[in-house]
């Protein structure tokens, strides 16, 4: 790397420990804990570590009991680490904390301890369970509210005043109305409630994909990224700003979190793009849109993935598959634009000084990238068990740590790498627990069904209008909403509103899934969008703003899925599904354009108006639009094509 390089990264370094490691984690920052509270939260986070990786490995213990182990230590560790106020000890629990983080651990141990007394007594709960179980609800709000923010703790306590005071709501959304008995007996002793399909995900799958992201983080898989990524984009036309694309596509393989993403990556690529004269605010939007592919990039793919293979009753394999051609598309749209945006600027481009050897990378770096090949082929072609998956890439990626001194696992940078993966897991399983709450009320109140079909009935049957509805509903929940809370609701309430109206099932789902990760960097919230701004140093609302415009593609491209399924490579014929994904790249570089207002010269107003309509045609009509809008697009850009041709004739 050159001196220039370093330069930049030294004089862009920023503190890790202040950005989250989620998207879905509250901005308000950690403790950093001192003395012997430190040394108690990394053996905690060890035991927990050991006990997750034993289970996975050894299949001999019950999912109830993964389940409650998970919930109880995630439940404690975010009592510990997390501040109940902005006034609270930013270096010690309180009392009070280590308090309730043994009574909410006790209470999450509850089920499992007493399962057989639970199950002796036929669905009817005593006093303790009623108690106990209010105990764990509690508990589960609390930690949401600390580790997440207010948004989601706030829905599920409005969910189960909508189920206890039902019977007084007007409307079609009226029902009988709940005990809290029967709310709490649901939500605490069903596997419809906390320790339902949400949590097992967490606490199965999720957990070990984690743990595998964290050692290859650790053993130094972004390097390998980065410098990949510059020694392959380095030096073309908007190098840096391709290189964000290309290394934050590839850190999302092992990530799966957008913040997460843009910590690791943008400390490098956002100097670089400020250097060649992107301004900061535009670097910033790169960086956070090349991230939010991180969580559609397969094949880890954040929790939401994992939750949609469970919901819909498929492989995560074919999840893993059906993700690729879509993830492929968002970033080409962002490729492109990068692209544009630095020939209408006249952006020079980076040195062979400035640049890594691709040679040397591979050489010194090269072997990192077997446990991610071995982890697709397990999953993809295999088919083995998503658990099975994770385990055996963790490790093959200990053993592949040993291949290089500089890459080497020992004891303690193993458990670094431990104590950060449990970390990282918090903010999904709080998410996946308190989630759970919802899911158990809307099962109860039957809320999904009424919802599903007023979403029919406000789009009067036209599919159009009801995708809209659909979109605006996610993006309106993912603002305030994690992404896997976000696509819990959303799956539930939206999704089955689309496949009553014929949308495939796996298009509807992957709808939702898209919109409810579209939402962290859509503004006025958009947290991976005041990351990349504290990078950037920008203004995070301007930054945002360039992010959603950045991202327009982001937008259109679940409306694909619906019109063009073939594009989610599932169930259907070769010669469709090519002809699908060339109408879609071609859709995908149009929007580009038409967003950039730039193709070999400046476009006008018309054309950019006329290339929108085209692309909307490509989308709605299928084959009758292709015969309108490919033609047109193409006279367009033939027509700016030789306008450029011309103009650089009558310059030389």
């Amino acid at each position: 790397m050159g001196n220039k390089m370093n330069i930049f990264l030294k004089n862009n370094s920023i503190n890790k420990k202040k950005l989250p490691d989620d998207d879905s984690e509250n901005v308000q920052s950690r403790r950093d804990l001192t003395g012997i509270y430190k040394k108690i939260l990394t053996s905690v986070c060890l035991i927990l570590a050991a006990f997750q990786l034993y289970a996975a490995g050894s299949g001999l213990v019950d999912d109830s009991v993964v389940m409650s182990v998970h919930l109880g230590f995630v439940i404690f560790i975010v009592f510990m680490l997390f501040p109940a106020t902005k006034n609270s000890s930013r270096v010690k629990p309180t009392k009070l904390d280590l308090i309730l983080g043994i009574l909410g651990f006790c209470s999450a141990m509850y089920p499992a301890v007493f399962a057989k007394k639970i199950q002796l007594q036929m669905g009817i709960p005593t006093q303790a369970d009623l108690i106990v179980g209010a105990v764990a609800i509690l508990a589960v709000l609390e930690v949401s509210r600390r580790a997440l923010g207010n948004a989601l703790p706030i829905v599920a306590l409005a969910f189960i005043a909508f189920g206890y005071f039902g019977n007084y709501v007007p409307g079609v959304f009226k029902n009988a109305g709940f005990s809290l008995k029967q709310i709490i007996k649901l939500i605490f002793l069903t596997d419809e409630g906390i320790f339902g399909t949400a949590l097992n995900t967490s606490a199965t799958y999720v957990i070990l994909f984690i743990f595998f992201g964290a050692i290859m983080s650790e053993i130094g898989m972004s390097k390998f990224l980065n410098n990949l990524a510059l020694s392959v984009a380095g030096r073309s036309i908007g190098g840096p700003a391709k290189v964000s694309v290309i290394s934050s596509g590839l850190m999302g393989t092992i990530s799966g979190s957008t913040s997460g993403n843009v910590a690791t990556t943008g400390v490098m690529t956002i100097p670089l793009m400020k250097s060649v004269g992107y301004d900061p605010e535009y670097a910033g939007a790169v960086e956070c849109v090349s991230s939010a592919g991180g969580q559609i990039m397969p094949p880890i793919m954040g929790a939401a993935a994992f939750l949609m293979a469970q919901f819909i009753g498929v492989e995560y394999g074919d999840i893993v598959i059906s993700a690729i051609m879509p993830a492929l598309l968002y970033y080409f749209g962002v490729w492109i634009s990068v692209g544009l945006r630095a020939e209408k600027e006249g952006l020079r481009t980076l040195s062979k000084d400035e640049l890594p050897d691709l040679k040397d990378t591979i050489k010194n770096y090269g072997h990192m990238a077997i446990p991610l090949i071995a982890l697709i082929y397990f999953l993809a072609i295999k088919k083995y068990s998503p658990i099975f998956s994770g385990w055996l890439g963790i490790l093959i990626a200990v053993i592949i740590s040993f291949f290089r001194k500089s890459s080497r696992l020992n004891i303690l940078r193993f458990i670094h790498a431990m104590e950060n993966g449990v970390k990282s897991a918090l903010s999904v399983a709080t998410a996946c627990a308190c989630a759970g709450i919802v899911i158990g009320m809307i099962s109860l109140t039957g809320f999904g069904l009424v919802f599903s079909m007023n979403i029919f009935k406000l789009s009067m049957g036209v599919l159009i209008v009801a995708l809209l509805l659909s979109m605006f509903a996610s993006i309106v929940l993912g603002m305030g909403l994690p992404t896997t809370a976000c696509y819990i609701v959303t799956s539930l309430t939206l999704a089955p509103a689309l496949i009553n109206m014929g949308v495939e099932t796996l298009s509807a789902h992957f709808f939702v899934f898209y919109f409810s990760i579209i939402s962290t960097i859509t503004p006025p919230v958009a947290l991976s969008a005041y990351v990349a701004a504290g990078l950037a140093n920008s203004d995070p609302f301007k930054t945002g703003i360039k992010a959603f415009r950045l991202a327009i593609g982001g937008f259109i491209l679940p409306f694909m899925f619906i019109y063009k399924p073939e594009l989610l490579v599932h169930g259907f014929e070769g010669t469709k599904i090519f002809y699908s994904c060339v109408i879609a790249l071609i859709g995908m570089y149009t929007v580009s354009v038409a967003n950039e207002g730039y193709f070999k010269g400046k476009l006008s107003k018309v054309e950019r108006v006329v290339l929108a309509a085209c692309v909307f045609g490509l989308l709605i009509f299928n084959w009758k639009g292709d015969i309108v809008g490919l033609p047109v697009i193409f006279a367009i850009f033939l027509k700016q094509y030789y306008r450029h041709r011309k103009f650089k004739k009558e310059n030389v």
